[in-house]
């Protein structure tokens, strides 16, 4: 009887390794400038047509193959990258499996032109994975791979390829990902002959930035670089006001290999915290390089994921690094269209724009902003740590005297004004209205130079300053400044608990119970204080004063109970930061619920007051959800509006 296990032929083994390697041409394009790379390429140029369809051709001046290793290259699993078993276990190349030219031989018509130092160049052609011929050929040192008719002998694989517009934009991210990945790296991207992406050696990684992702974002950039060991990472990244839809515009590179790995994009986010808008992503580049041996990248066909020996090492690196340049101004102030028009301004602009003075201004009160009826509970400054003080109600009181304020001069002040300062009754908007421009990152001295003229319906504070009007979400900055005093406290003394003459009770579930066990000192810092009541049972001996018993309850579940899904989130890695992070979920509750409300009146000096604390805060851009806490119009609006310009 005929044996039904048969072994497969040479070039239906290759196809179905392209399957594999090659997902489309923007595959075939990874693979070539990986190979050029690790042949020591400094100069690599990329031609395509239709999409790849038609053409990809890469060149570089590598150190070239001679005739024989143009046969060896094309043979399965035959590699210049790996010499012993050992090896697999530290990869410092790009590629190293030998898989990739013989697949995409396979499934294509490819001609390697190539010549090493000796000067002497041959061609070789190969079609459907068959060796045509080998030719002399004249060539510089390097190799000229070009890969035609892709899929022209797999014609259900040729059916599954997109349009060419949308091939094109993967050959470019992939071409754009490679500039990004070496600042000694000269690279040239052509599509039908025309450049889209150029950069070259004299090209730091601020300018390849500019390149690749745009004026705005190279603009905004924070540079950052943290050491521990062989560990290094370097990263650019610009500002969480200058986020993008996807996370296409955050690239990341282990060793110089572009990835997508889930635990650097978590960490980078995780940096953000709450400055990043909900289905927002950062822009910029992360590097990471390490020993080889502290790093798996034998995990995936495509090479794209990697598995890290201690990735909770890696993650708290990153997390902390980036934190640290979220809250410090940029390299460079992002460029504004308009910026040149409203760069000099002094009171005699201001003047012009009413024919008056500027509005008096008024002394800053001593205490921190508040609702006007005092019936919230807010947070005292830092250093109180009084509990009573830290979470009793508070009102503003009256400014107090300052030799050179001086009461508002109401007889120059419109009639709506004069009867409430706090609630002008404003006509409809225009039809069309003024576009206003997000300025969610004010410089603290920015914030220093405006005061207050009016409160929009109860909700918005609207000032004077340098750049023209300013309108404050008072809800939204309220929560920023009363968010980053409580972090404060937090991290110096923990916030104050309210202990309990009879201790609560709570069951909980097997993995709340683990949770509860790994948080119980964050807990501690936060107002709660658990002990274990036997079983699954643990008591509650302490309460943030601010919560009632239900209250704290829910709280307290739903903080285990986020706990609980993340404790073994990325193997383990971040738990410190994952802590912080359930920390500041529970801070920004207490302070969304302390802040003053949309809808709640608010005096001059109450203003002045608010813009005084959030010009002292940091990140005072964004409130803890990510969204803006301050938006501009400039005079050079108002005045193309009015017809001045």
């Amino acid at each position: 009887m005929a044996s039904r296990i048969k072994l497969l032929p040479e070039n239906l083994i290759n196809q179905i390794a392209a399957g594999e390697v090659v997902e489309r041409p923007a595959s075939v394009l990874k693979e070539l400038v990986e190979n050029s790379l690790d042949a020591g390429a400094s100069r690599v140029e990329i031609d395509i047509e239709d999409g790849g369809r038609r053409l990809v051709r890469v060149e570089d001046n590598g150190c070239g193959l001679n005739k024989e290793e143009l046969f060896l290259c094309l043979e399965r699993h035959a590699t210049s990258k790996l010499d012993a078993q050992s090896d697999l276990m530290s990869i410092g190349t790009l590629g190293f499996r030998g898989e990739a030219l013989p697949s995409i031989a396979s499934v294509s018509k490819m001609s390697i032109t190539s010549s090493n130092a000796t000067g002497e160049g041959h061609r070789l052609r190969i079609e459907g994975g068959k060796i045509i011929d080998l030719t002399p050929a004249a060539a510089n040192q390097g190799t000229v791979i070009e890969v035609r008719d892709l899929f022209f002998n797999v014609p259900a694989r040729r059916k599954f390829l997109k349009t060419p517009a949308t091939e094109t934009a993967h050959l470019t991210e992939i071409a754009q990902r490679y500039a990004l990945s070496r600042t000694d790296l000269r690279l040239v991207f052509r599509d039908g002959g025309k450049e889209t992406v150029k950069v070259d050696e004299k090209n730091d990684m601020a300018s390849r930035i500019l390149k690749i992702l745009g004026q705005e974002a190279a603009g905004d950039l924070r540079e950052f670089e943290q050491v521990n060991g062989d560990l290094k990472i370097k990263g650019w990244l610009a500002g969480p006001q200058l986020t993008a839809r996807t996370g296409s515009s955050l690239f990341l590179f282990v060793l110089g290999r572009p990835v997508r790995d889930r635990l650097l994009f978590k960490a980078v986010t995780q940096g953000y915290g709450r400055t990043l808008p909900q289905g927002r992503w950062p822009q910029g580049v992360l590097l990471v390089d390490l020993d080889p041996a502290r790093v798996d990248v034998n995990v995936h066909p495509a090479k794209t994921e990697v598995r890290f020996r201690e990735p909770g090492v890696i993650f708290d690196l990153i997390a902390k690094a980036v934190t640290g340049i979220i809250d410090v101004s940029p390299l460079a102030p992002a460029a504004s269209p308009i910026t040149d028009e409203v760069e000099d301004l002094s009171e005699k602009s201001f003047r012009d724009i009413g024919g008056r003075e500027p509005f008096p201004s008024f002394p800053v009160g001593a205490g921190p902003v508040s609702r006007t009826a005092g019936a919230i509970r807010a947070v005292a400054r830092p250093g109180e740590s009084d509990p009573k003080k830290f979470l009793a109600p508070f009102s503003m009181g009256k400014p107090s005297a300052h030799p050179q304020s001086k009461p508002p001069e109401r007889d120059r002040l419109p009639p709506w004004m004069r009867e409430d300062l706090a609630t002008p009754q404003l006509n409809e908007p225009a039809a069309e209205p003024l576009a206003a421009t997000g300025s969610p990152d004010p410089a603290p001295e920015e914030l220093d130079s405006i005061y207050p003229l009016a409160q929009l319906h109860r909700s918005y504070i609207l000032a004077q300053g340098p750049k023209g009007l300013y309108i404050i979400d008072q809800h939204a900055a309220h929560e920023r400044i009363l968010f980053n005093r409580l972090r404060s406290e937090m991290k110096k003394s923990g916030l104050p608990s309210q202990g309990l003459l009879f201790p609560l009770t709570i069951d909980l579930t097997p993995h709340e119970a683990l949770a509860a066990a790994k948080l119980t000192d964050p807990l501690a810092h936060l107002g709660f204080h658990l002990e274990p009541f036997g079983g699954q049972t643990w008591a509650i001996r302490g309460l943030p004063p601010s919560l009632g018993t239900i209250e704290a309850k829910e709280a307290l579940l739903e903080m285990l109970a986020s706990a609980k899904s993340r404790l073994k989130h990325l193997e383990g890695a971040g738990l410190e930061m994952m802590l912080d992070d359930l920390s500041g979920s529970w801070l920004f509750s207490i302070a969304c619920r302390a802040a003053v409300k949309a809808g709640d009146p608010l005096t001059i000096p109450e203003m002045e007051s608010l813009i005084k604390d959030l010009s002292e805060t940091d990140v005072g851009g964004y409130c803890p959800h990510g969204r803006p806490t301050v938006l501009t119009i400039t005079l050079a609006d108002l005045g193309r509006r009015f017809g001045r310009t």
